[in-house]
């Protein structure tokens, strides 16, 4: 028998690396190779294929989105096998699958035994429950993408304790680190604000590259004419805003009516 396949990969080496593999086993016909998710789509709504080796991580449409893809139509019982040089998309819960998982760099032997794997399954049928893990991983890939930060575990002389961003009145860089401030007092956490600022709740707003101000916690605010805007929380501690962040600012105070 003939299986068709197909590569999804952004990085040209590693297409290269896997056409290579493909073109030693006579059983397999490489019907293309794509730099990204939508060339793969689009192909893929108008074309049958047997095998998918589909890297996770690419730009706009990811792996995961195209695996999710393929769960209806023509595709559905195409066998994926994901690429991915990153180990955190539960690999284990493939393992025991035809279903494959080739985590980067893998070698020959590695490839074959996942190709293997895929050819027995290309020949069984039933492939509902493999997608119904597709789907699963994908949604919480998407949960994972973005995750939105509800309380921070603190470590402060021997003792560990939570405490929930509804109870941060605003967040300071300080060096490697963000000072979260409560009425109490204020509390290091190893984090930079621009890998902090998009998971906080849409109540924080960065009004400075070094503060960040929760908007539930405003006692008042003003404009001052240049540009920048004052704020005061209730912590009585005022924090003045930067000129470059001047329409964000406008744009979520407006948003929530303030």
């Amino acid at each position: 028998m003939i299986y068709s396949a197909i590569i999804v990969d952004d990085e040209p080496h590693a297409r290269r690396y896997l056409s290579e593999l493909i073109a030693k086993d006579p059983e397999i016909k490489l019907a293309g190779e794509f730099r990204n998710g939508k060339e793969a789509l689009n192909y893929l709504s108008s074309n049958k294929v047997d095998i998918v080796f589909l890297d996770i991580e690419m730009p706009n449409v990811n792996g995961l989105e195209v695996a999710n893809g393929l769960t209806e139509g023509a595709n559905q019982n195409a066998v994926i096998i994901f690429t991915t040089a990153y180990n955190q998309y539960a690999i284990t819960a493939f393992e025991a699958q035809a279903l494959d998982y080739l985590l980067k760099p893998f070698d020959e032997l590695r490839f074959t035994k996942a190709l293997n794997r895929a050819k027995t399954q290309v020949d069984l049928q039933g492939q509902d429950l493999l997608h119904h893990k597709i789907a699963d991983l994908y949604d919480n890939f998407k949960k994972s993408k973005s995750p939105q930060i509800h309380e921070f575990v603190i470590k402060e002389k021997g003792l560990e304790f939570s405490i929930n961003t509804s109870k941060i009145i605003a967040i300071e860089a300080s060096g490697v680190y963000a000072i979260l401030i409560t009425k109490q007092k204020g509390h290091l956490y190893r984090i930079a604000l621009n890998d902090l600022e998009s998971n906080l709740p849409s109540s924080f707003l960065r009004i400075h590259r070094s503060s960040i101000v929760n908007l539930d916690h405003l006692s008042k605010f003003k404009y001052l004419n240049n540009s920048t805007f004052e704020f005061s929380m209730d912590n009585e501690k005022v924090y003045v805003s930067g000129r470059s962040y001047q329409s964000r600012i406008k744009s979520v105070l407006s948003e929530k009516g303030l």
